[in-house]
């Protein structure tokens, strides 16, 4: 039976570079052979998957509490409500690490902060666990900082963390 997959976010304030970080970070573990999936939150409900007439919109707009989409090239699954990571993270059962972008309140997760320029933080207690800061001071927080070029060490910390070495 395999075990839970690891699970670790990446965190911080609109427009701090986490998508652009999380994104080298993806490459730099599929570059040690490190299978990884992607879980992106949507707090404020703009993401769409489909838009239209699709069959899988109209049944979602129907009322199907759960719709899947599955092509030749793509699946997606709807779920009404507001899912826990946990519970989405369960169907990727065929990658080594699940890294996610947002999801700051969820305690079961691990996170990476990753700094902006109008970072001001005095405390990340309700964001914990932190297991790495990102940007150009550490805060005192008692973790390891990375600027965001570093992205071969912060892999490493990853890897370490996630127990995949």
């Amino acid at each position: 039976m395999k075990q839970t997959v690891p699970i670790i976010s990446f965190v911080g304030y609109h427009n701090s570079g986490k998508t652009t970080l999380l994104l080298n970070v993806i490459d730099e573990l599929m570059a040690q052979g490190i299978s990884v999936g992607v879980i992106k939150h949507d707090p404020k409900g703009k993401a769409r998957i489909d838009e239209g007439k699709h069959d899988s919109s109209l049944f979602y707009r129907q009322g199907a509490k759960e719709v899947a989409l599955i092509s030749l090239n793509f699946s997606a699954i709807k779920i009404r409500g507001n899912q826990k990571l946990k519970k989405i993270v369960a169907f990727f059962d065929d990658v080594d690490i699940v890294l996610a972008e947002g999801f700051k309140s969820d305690s079961s997760v691990s996170k990476i902060w990753v700094e902006s320029e109008e970072d001001h933080l005095n405390d990340l207690s309700e964001i914990n666990p932190i297991i790495a800061l990102v940007g150009n001071q550490d805060y005192g927080f008692g973790c390891p900082v990375f600027r965001a070029n570093q992205v071969e060490e912060l892999a490493e910390l990853i890897i370490s963390h996630a127990k995949l070495a």
